[in-house]
């Protein structure tokens, strides 16, 4: 994608421009990012609550005496960053130093939607807007995830910091009688040709009553002091001194605790509870309860209410699924590969005919990944308080989706969203899991309970890992044909999985809403249209129908399209005897930006010097959420199938550069969490119930596995892409290629550690 021409100082302000700015309302009214006579009631609706002292000069930032700039982040804080990438775009235009920001979550209004989650397009602030962002304003969806935060926030925060800007150069100037193109921003003040100076603090009250009739200029990158810099962390203090607030530290006054028990079935349903006087009159607990989702008891603390709910006598019905097995899902998926696929998203050339042709040598591999969990750090929970009388209702609950939050609780409630106040604290890891709905209805059932209380409602490790919304397991089946000189002159690729997409729009938004899993991108995102000169090539795929429930997790269908992907350009390498290296350089002519992120791969990586002995190195290349990342896995071989993981290299081109620090992080967060897949995750079934109960069963790379990661940056001028989920897609298939390049073993199948192998 590239940045739009971006308009300079003159350019009128349109009706349309407004549109494209971030959200607005089914009335009609359109808001804007700052200083136009649309803005005014927009700024009085949605810049108070939360904000603090001083005046609001547009919703995202409002300036107090002392100067102080509070930035409002509509994002959820999980660990990646945008707690302080998104106020530095706002601080680059508004010309204030980033220790003068505070950061606060604002309600889910609709100046805050994600337009790009939907439209998947930079916002447009100059020829109107598309059909996709107008429907994510009008339904001031404010969600995090996809690796949206600065692709969507890239161009509005500037302007927010922008217009915030010259609304305060145009006070000072009516102060001092001059003209505003005579005075400067800079750290906080404005200051004129004479070297006055006035603060922030002094000019907010009369900035914002300043009528802007012109679209503000934005800086040139060649200007910048704050983007494109490693700004510390602003949640990093409070991480560190133990102050900063998760949702599991939630302490409104009378607050009690809820354990809550699921069917041991996968859509089972729990029917009764044979001891529940019994367990009513044990230390604590204030209530036992049964909702349509399954067992709760209330208490007066997390350890009493964990050691009731583990004792219920629960009767329940397995759904008809108590049959349910791993091996049963593997068989059902390789009856869907022999079927007619429901859909082929890229059918370009003659496949079929070079396949069947007998003069072809037909290259043939079957990839399997299994079910994964979340498994975040902090423990899925969800604070509740519902008024007695029903008229309002506040939770405290660390979600991806704020604003569906409301719809969620209204849902189980029946009490109208507009009653409903979200707060939305620091996440202690989503990875996609906080965007789902279930713990925040079973919390909403249960303290309809006990009206007029707050109640945190906190699944267990065991129940939160054996009632997830899985990464749905995989099967991809590749069928390639080679020719002498490396050219694939066919490709060939069917899956079999369930469609994540359809299950989870239905979960939010209702059967109403639910796309066909036909049209389910996310199923073939990273399969189809590779960035390889291919001949002729098709991808197709079947919808495997299933009980299990399933989500969106870290990359998603990239999680497991990568891995398919390279694993078989892999094998198309070692079938025509060349360097897996330059073979992929030799299908990416017109392709600069992926053939030069694999060059510096190679590069930073010293791929073409002779390996020390029992070093062995496997390559990846993969595109997702607008980032083109390549990887190379860097092993010793210790013994027969027993390797240490020694080094990762990793490039990164994700277009325009906000922070580097985080973007470093993320790739190696990334790695790490895309090595632990690989290398030991599973969510496995036996008669309908989940194997794995909590990490024991449920490995992660510790610090003994985790190898060094050194990251380079692509320094591209190109619009931003994602960072927080593309470090992961491509972490698999170089560590498996570089274990074939050990062992000579093709790894079809996930985890590694099931195929035999142990890392040191």
């Amino acid at each position: 994608m590239t940045i739009k021409k971006e308009r300079t100082r003159g350019q009128k302000w349109t009706r349309r421009a407004f549109i494209g700015t971030g959200g607005l309302l089914a009335t009609g009214l359109v808001i804007g990012v700052a200083g136009n006579m649309y803005m005014n009631k927009a700024v009085k609706k949605y810049s108070g609550t939360g904000m603090g002292e001083g005046e609001s000069l547009n919703a995202w930032l409002r300036i107090a005496p002392d100067g102080t700039v509070t930035v409002a982040v509509p994002r959820a804080e999980m660990g990646q960053g945008v707690n302080t990438s998104l106020p530095q775009l706002i601080a680059e235009e508004l010309e204030v130093d980033m220790s003068r920001i505070k950061v606060i979550h604002p309600q889910p209004d609709a100046p805050y939607a994600n337009t790009f989650l939907l439209s998947n397009s930079e916002p447009n602030f100059y020829d109107g807007y598309d059909m996709m962002e107008k429907v994510a304003g009008t339904l001031a969806l404010v969600t995090t995830g996809g690796s949206t935060s600065i692709r969507d926030g890239y161009t509005n925060m500037r302007y927010a910091g922008a217009t915030a800007r010259e609304m305060l150069i145009s006070a000072a100037a009516d102060k001092w009688a001059v003209e505003p193109t005579s005075c400067r921003a800079e750290n906080g003040f404005v200051i004129n040709e004479k070297n006055e100076r006035l603060s922030y603090g002094e000019l907010a009250l009369a900035a914002k009553e300043v009528d802007l009739t012109e679209l503000p200029e934005l800086k040139k990158p060649s200007e910048y002091k704050v983007i494109g810099k490693p700004v510390q962390r602003l949640d990093i203090p409070e991480k560190v001194n133990g102050t900063a607030e998760f949702s599991i530290d939630t302490r409104p006054e009378g607050l009690l605790y809820a354990a809550m028990r699921h069917p041991e079935t996968i859509g089972g349903k729990i029917t009764s509870i044979n001891n529940k006087d019994a367990i009513s009159k044990m230390p604590g607990v204030k209530k036992v309860v049964l909702t349509e989702f399954g067992a709760a008891v209330i208490a007066d603390n997390t350890w009493r209410a964990s050691n009731a709910a583990k004792s219920l006598d629960v009767e329940e019905e397995d759904g008809g699924n108590g049959d349910l097995s791993t091996a049963m899902i593997s068989a059902k998926m390789l009856e869907t590969l022999d079927e007619a696929p429901l859909a082929t998203p890229e059918n370009e050339g003659d496949v079929e005919s070079i396949l069947t042709d007998e003069k072809s040598t037909v290259i043939e591999g079957t990839y399997e990944v299994p079910y994964l969990a979340h498994a975040a750090m902090e423990p899925l929970n969800c604070t509740v308080k519902i008024a007695e009388d029903n008229s309002s209702i506040e939770t405290w609950v660390g979600s991806q989706g704020a604003s569906l939050v409301k719809t969620w609780i209204s849902d189980v409630t029946n009490i109208d969203a507009d009653k409903i106040l979200v707060h939305t604290p620091y996440l202690g890891g989503g990875f996609g899991r906080r965007g789902e709905p279930d713990f925040i209805k079973i919390a909403a059932a249960v303290s309809m309970e006990m009206k007029g209380v707050p109640i945190q409602t906190i699944f267990s490790r065991e129940e939160d890992m054996r009632n997830d919304m899985y990464r749905p397991a995989a099967m991809s089946r590749f069928k390639a044909v080679v020719e002498e000189n490396g050219d694939i002159n066919a490709w060939d690729n069917m899956m079999a999985l369930q469609s994540v997409t359809n299950n989870a729009i239905t979960r939010w938004m209702g059967s109403m809403m639910a796309p066909s899993p036909a049209k389910d991108i996310m199923t073939i995102e990273g399969a189809a249209h590779l960035p390889y000169n291919i001949k002729n090539k098709r991808v197709a795929f079947g919808n495997v129908e299933l009980p299990i429930k399933v989500g969106f997790w870290r990359s998603v269908g990239s999680s497991q399209n990568a891995y398919f992907t390279e694993s078989f350009m892999d094998e198309c390498a070692h079938a025509a005897g060349q360097d897996p290296y330059l073979f992929r350089k030799s299908k990416l002519k017109g392709h600069p930006r992926f053939e030069a992120v694999l060059d510096k791969l190679a590069e930073i990586s010293n791929w073409t010097s002779p390996a020390e002995p029992n070093r062995f190195k496997g390559i990846a290349l993969h595109k997702s959420f607008g980032s083109i990342v390549g990887q190379v896995a860097e092993i010793e071989k210790v013994g027969e199938k027993e390797f240490k993981i020694d080094k990762f290299f990793c490039v990164i081109d994700c277009g325009r550069i906000v922070n580097p620090d985080t973007i470093e992080a993320q790739m190696e967060g990334g790695i790490v969490f895309g090595l632990s897949a690989a290398m030991f995750g599973e969510i496995t079934w036996t008669d309908g119930s989940v194997d794995q109960y909590n990490f024991p069963q449920y490995d992660m790379v510790r610090l003994s596995h985790s190898p060094k990661v050194s990251t380079h940056i692509m320094d591209v001028d190109e619009y931003p892409g994602g960072v927080g989920e593309p470090g992961t897609p491509p972490a698999a298939p170089a560590l498996t290629n570089a274990l074939f390049a050990a062992t000579g073993q093709r790894i079809r199948s996930l985890p590694i550690a099931k195929q035999g192998y142990k890392f040191v």
